[in-house]
């Protein structure tokens, strides 16, 4: 049997791959290991294993995370404080919205397409 591919995470993983590529050449930093890791879900997009992609994503807002707050809260030099900000909150908000993508991505293909109800109207409804 054939795994299911996932086209739109794979060119949206894909394209986020080539963009850290030429932002790592350009500004002549590290950025570009970024390629490796939305190469890693790119792949397991196309494998159809949005598991390991899933994790990939969690792994990389804690580490995105805690690298900004370690940076925030220690002592680093204004430009190179400015350079790190605008570099890794980005980061973030894209690891982020990978992650929530790829989770609905597995409810989606789970079968449970019923609308969920909220807390709230959950606790009204018993």
């Amino acid at each position: 049997m054939q795994a299911k591919r996932y086209w739109g995470l794979f060119w949206i993983a894909s394209a986020l791959s080539v963009h850290a590529f030429i932002v790592g050449k350009q500004l002549q930093s590290s950025f570009f290991i970024m390629l490796f890791f939305w190469g890693f879900v790119a792949i397991g997009a196309f494998r159809g294993a949005l598991q390991t992609a899933q994790s990939m994503a969690i792994v990389m807002v804690i580490l995105l995370s805690a690298l900004s707050i370690a940076t925030l809260t220690g002592r680093t030099a204004p430009p190179s404080l400015a350079y790190t900000t605008f570099a890794l909150y980005p980061a973030i908000v894209s690891w982020i919205s990978v992650f929530f993508y790829i989770r609905y991505l597995r409810q989606r293909d789970s079968g449970d397409a019923r609308p969920r109800l909220s807390f709230w109207r959950q606790r009204r409804a018993d």
